[in-house]
């Protein structure tokens, strides 16, 4: 008897937005239709450990199952989402198939790993953040789909943080892992939605057109929904995954963005941060949506999750972010406020890390150079403004949802 792909959830799987309308995930939606047509062809999955359908039944069983998988692909984290950001994964196999990852050696699929596929199916639960990797891996996978003519069909599933549209358009020459294409930080878009920009918009290149199928979410009304699975170690809940598409730019400074806790992103600090006047400093510039409150906190080694955290065994003293109303919240507008918060508080101690990582998060230099030069984040703001609009009318035609 084969092994099969055991997730032990403790909670079950409740497919329904905060608004309470339920759905169907493109994954259900796919299983349940003819596959008769699939069944001479020779199948890959993109898959990890969100990869599930309403039973919970993983893309990789359903896939054995019912037609003939021969190969997996699985993003950063891995198959089953155990390993920590940023650690490479190296190539398995699972009941003789294999697996290959797209976070070790390889990003993009190979020849002659695509050579005797026909079709790829890629599932994942994506969190609606520009620099969340699993659409740069999906990108990857899209173009190698072109280079070597096999058909890719996305099973989609909603966007959880909603269609809401926050942050600067990635700019030319600050292309990377965590941001592959001129959207905004908070793009508002599924990742169905976004295959089918990122295809057409030609953001990939190559003879032919790719062979694209996106199976949509039935009943889906764009709200945020509850995240019951955490699609990485450090993104439990949809808190966090809100909170994440503004706090994420800490990872490019001397801040500790709470990984190494059990609530990552959810607070902040330093050892040497002046945690009360950096909160008089943000409440004075107003925050809407959100309590932010002074903390104290250990950063520890978590296997799995931060093995290395930012100032580990060391005692924190920062802020911690309770959201109040989603819809009134912009994670993004407080992330920079509390930058420069921070930086006009104690600009001696305040670093930003030489690698320049921040500004591949933030799309350009623009965040950079402003809270260097002390000025105002209001323009920053006003131009993610105009930025958010022109996207929104861009991304329409590829909007398969309301």
């Amino acid at each position: 008897m084969n092994s099969r792909l055991i997730y032990i959830l403790f909670i079950s799987i409740s497919l329904t937005s905060l608004s309470g309308k339920s759905y169907t995930n493109g994954i259900d939606i796919f299983f349940s239709s003819d596959l008769s047509k699939y069944e001479t062809l020779r199948i890959a999955v993109v898959a990890n450990h969100t990869s599930l359908d309403k039973d919970g039944n993983s893309l990789v069983d359903l896939a054995n199952d019912y037609l003939n998988l021969k190969a997996i692909f699985t993003p950063e984290h891995g198959l089953f989402g155990k390993d920590e950001a940023g650690k490479k994964i190296n190539d398995n196999a699972f009941n003789g198939i294999p697996v290959y990852s797209l976070y070790g050696k390889n990003k993009k699929p190979t020849s002659d790993q695509l050579k005797n596929i026909d079709l790829v199916l890629f599932d994942m639960q994506d969190i609606g953040s520009r620099y969340y990797t699993y659409i740069s891996t999906m990108t990857y996978v899209m173009q190698a789909a072109l280079d070597n003519e096999v058909k890719i069909i996305v099973l989609d599933r909603p966007n959880p943080i909603g269609r809401a549209i926050e942050g600067p358009i990635l700019r030319n020459g600050f292309q990377s892992f965590v941001g592959m294409h001129p959207i905004p930080i908070r793009h508002g878009l599924t990742i169905g939605e976004l295959a089918l920009m990122i295809e057409g918009m030609s953001w990939i290149s190559g003879d032919g057109d790719l062979d694209l199928e996106v199976i949509k979410v039935l009943g889906w009304n764009g709200k945020p929904i509850s995240i019951d699975i955490p699609p990485s170690p450090n993104i439990p809940d949809l808190e966090t995954a809100i909170i994440y598409s503004g706090l994420c730019l800490l990872e490019g400074t001397n801040i500790s963005e709470g990984r190494g806790t059990d609530t990552p992103f959810k607070i902040l600090g330093a050892p040497w941060l002046n945690s009360d006047d950096v909160l008089d400093r943000i409440k004075s510039s107003g925050v809407r949506g959100a309590d932010v409150s002074g903390i104290t906190f250990i950063p520890k080694s978590i296997p799995g999750k931060a093995a290395y955290p930012k100032y580990k065994s060391e005692e924190c003293k920062g802020i911690k972010i309770d959201i109040t109303d989603f819809d009134s919240f912009y994670p993004l507008k407080l992330g920079v406020l509390i930058l420069k918060s921070i930086h006009d508080s104690d600009p001696e101690n305040f670093k930003i890390l030489e690698t320049n990582f921040i500004d591949k998060l933030y799309g350009s230099d623009q965040l950079k150079e402003n809270i260097i030069n002390g000025l105002s984040i209001n323009e920053l703001v006003l131009t993610w403004k105009y930025e958010s609009e022109q996207f929104r009318k861009v991304s329409q035609p590829y909007r398969i949802y309301k």
